[in-house]
């Protein structure tokens, strides 16, 4: 039972760890909008199940995650002027485009 509990633990900290590692990585393409910060988090976030997570800096975080509990990409969207840039961090895979229309990649559906 006990060596359970450690591999729990141990699952934990690596998600956690993981999830850092693709914040600090190199930013794979950025986007500007005319969205605000918060309805751009809207979006991202409402097209992919999750949840935006506020930073200390002003910032929000939405975390796209595999099957496997892993994060796959990253977003962190600031407020810029009255609209808002997107950091797009991709670790890998090929999860769903449904974020890409939210920052312009493709059109809304009417």
């Amino acid at each position: 039972m006990q060596r359970w509990i450690i591999g729990l633990a141990a699952l934990a900290l690596a998600g956690c760890a993981s999830t850092q590692k693709v914040l600090d990585g190199p930013i794979t393409e950025t986007f500007h909008s005319t969205k605000s910060a918060d309805e751009m988090s809207f979006c991202l976030a409402d097209r992919n199940n999750t949840v935006p997570l506020p930073r200390d800096d002003g910032s929000r975080t939405i975390l796209i995650k595999n099957g496997y509990g892993a994060v796959s990409l990253a977003f962190s969207v600031y407020p810029e002027g009255t609209g808002s840039r997107v950091e797009y961090r991709k670790k890998f895979g090929t999860i769903g485009g449904a974020w890409k229309r939210c920052v312009g990649l493709k059109p809304e559906k009417s």
